[in-house]
């Protein structure tokens, strides 16, 4: 496993009692694949790049709105010219309480819960006609989220504006060419229980040892191993989260042939060990 990865990699969104999180940043990206427990909505006011989401790659470019349902694997890569002028709003939510809060809407209480689904498709649209407004509207939301915070009912007000902008056919953005990184992603989801081997995924991909492992790392970023590891102790979490089984077949049922190791990952990858996080999130 590379040394340089590290608990930052998982990114786990912890709102703790707030419904929602809402940061304009600028530049300073996150550079590996991670994933949040709730809802996220990234849109992208400067900058571009791809987005890699559901083992499959999205152009970035400004004025495209992302929804991430909570513990879908995603990473933004910006193009290295554009780096230092990303700039992009991103929203963390806590979609159990805004969904109760629409009750009464029931159009968007749907769209809510069609977009926080868990194990659902990220949804991608294309604002950039209405791209002043969302600046408007974000920079409003900004100054209210700093000086008072933003309520439950700020939330979901917020919410059903961007809802009302949305295409109501939810079609997907066209996904870019995928190349050897989405098979590779696509394989190891579904062969992240066993043990790995390299040269098992090159003769399924029909492709030698050191092009799938190079042209995975230029792709991405990362090497194949620490994408596995990020899939094995994402599994985990929702194991830990909705079932009853113990520490030892979670680690089994995930890809770890030694306990003591699924335990030492874990709390180097999430910053709690299994037990932990099973009494703290569930």
């Amino acid at each position: 496993m590379s040394e340089n990865w590290n608990a930052e990699r998982l990114e786990l969104i912890a709102l703790n009692d707030t419904v929602v999180s809402f940061s304009r940043l600028f530049a300073n990206t996150v550079r590996y694949h991670h994933w949040h427990q709730c809802l996220e909505v990234l849109y992208v006011e400067e900058g571009f790049g791809v987005v890699m989401v559901n083992n499959r790659q999205y152009t970035m470019r400004p004025g495209r709105m992302f929804f991430f349902p909570p513990f879908t694997i995603h990473k933004v890569m910006v193009d290295e010219q554009a780096q230092d002028s990303y700039r992009r709003t991103i929203i963390h939510v806590d979609q159990h309480v805004i969904a109760k809060t629409l009750r009464d809407f029931p159009q968007n209480q749907s769209w809510l819960l069609a977009l926080s689904a868990r194990g659902g498709q990220a949804f991608v649209a294309d604002l950039s006609e209405i791209h002043s407004h969302l600046d408007a509207l974000f920079s409003r939301y900004a100054q209210r989220a700093a000086e008072t915070g933003l309520n439950t009912e700020n939330v979901a007000c917020l919410l059903i504006m961007l809802f009302s902008m949305l295409p109501q056919d939810r079609e997907k953005m066209p996904e870019s060419h995928r190349g050897i990184a989405s098979e590779v992603m696509f394989w190891l989801e579904e062969n992240y229980r066993h043990k790995f081997s390299l040269e098992r995924l090159a003769q399924d991909l029909q492709k030698s040892r050191s092009y799938v492992s190079r042209r995975f790392h230029l792709e991405t970023g990362e090497n194949i191993h620490d994408y596995l590891n990020t899939i094995r102790l994402r599994k985990a979490c929702e194991l830990l989260l909705h079932s009853t089984l113990s520490i030892g077949e979670i680690a089994c049922q995930v890809g770890f042939s030694d306990v003591t190791w699924f335990i030492t990952s874990f709390k180097k990858g999430i910053g709690e060990t299994p037990l932990q996080y099973r009494k703290s999130h569930r």
